[in-house]
């Protein structure tokens, strides 16, 4: 890769200003208007590169489209620890390289990238027509879509030093922009969006659950004991027989009626 890209969404940034190379005084006229390209250099047996920076996430407050020329002064906001680290290491950057040049007897005025204006900060950055805006949505905007509350993250390229007579400073180019719409914007219907949501979650009861019936314990039948031995079965009790009596056998014949036949 032929850049270096020093990313402000993470907490811990690795920089070291031993890998930042200044090249030659590059001179455009007597009025020693003129300037030094920068790059960075991660060890010695990787070639220099060009620097990027990834800002952390912004809000916008103000039209972007209402820029003058091609710089662009874009609202750091809103404060917090993120962006307060990229602040501050601007700041400590602009501060190394300005003191490379007082070693050189050079005594200039730093004009810096961040300025402040109604306590907000700022960074000023050029543009070009070949800007690259991208969006998670599909649709083709531009700077003049841009509305305010909407988010932006920015990659900008640090360039070189340009330098006149009593002042200097760092000169920076907006490479790239990625933009994230307000919900109006997008027209997203917050209400049907809810309830979908709701209707997949579990309903709330409004009374606590009655606790259900312990289970009906299955028992399993247990299988009859083998039969015993003869000998040792007990006989079952039977009904007695009657046994009639001589006497009772005879009143039984008296009672018994003659029949006579008559032959034909």
């Amino acid at each position: 890769m032929s850049f270096h890209i020093f990313d402000f969404n993470k907490k811990d940034i690795d920089y070291n200003f031993d890998n930042l190379i200044i090249g030659k005084k590059i001179q455009f006229d007597d009025q020693d208007n003129s300037k030094y390209y920068i790059y960075y250099q991660t060890d010695i047996d990787s070639p220099p590169k060009e620097i990027y920076l990834r800002l952390p996430k912004l809000r916008l407050i103000y039209n972007l489209s209402n820029h003058k020329f091609n710089q662009l002064s874009i609202p750091i906001y809103p404060n917090w620890e993120y962006t307060n680290n990229f602040i501050n290491w601007i700041l400590n950057f602009e501060k190394n390289i300005l003191s490379c040049f007082h070693n050189k007897k050079i005594k200039k005025e730093f004009i810096s990238i961040i300025n402040k204006k109604n306590l907000l900060s700022f960074i000023k950055t050029n543009i070009t027509d070949k800007i690259k805006i991208t969006s998670d949505h599909n649709k083709n905007f531009t700077l003049e879509d841009f509305k305010i509350t909407g988010q932006i993250e920015i990659v900008i390229k640090i360039s070189y030093i340009w330098s006149k007579i009593d002042k200097m400073g760092l000169s920076s180019q907006l490479y790239q922009i990625k933009y994230f719409p307000p919900p109006e914007q997008l027209d997203i219907n917050f209400i049907d969006f809810i309830d979908f949501i709701d209707s997949d979650s579990t309903p709330i009861p409004s009374h606590p659950p009655i606790p259900s019936h312990p289970p009906i314990p299955i028992y399993k039948s247990i299988p009859s004991p083998p039969p015993l031995p003869l000998s040792q079965q007990i006989p079952l009790k039977t009904q007695p027989k009657i046994i009639p009596s001589i006497k009772d056998l005879q009143n039984a014949i008296k009672g018994l009626k003659h029949i006579s036949y008559k032959e034909e």
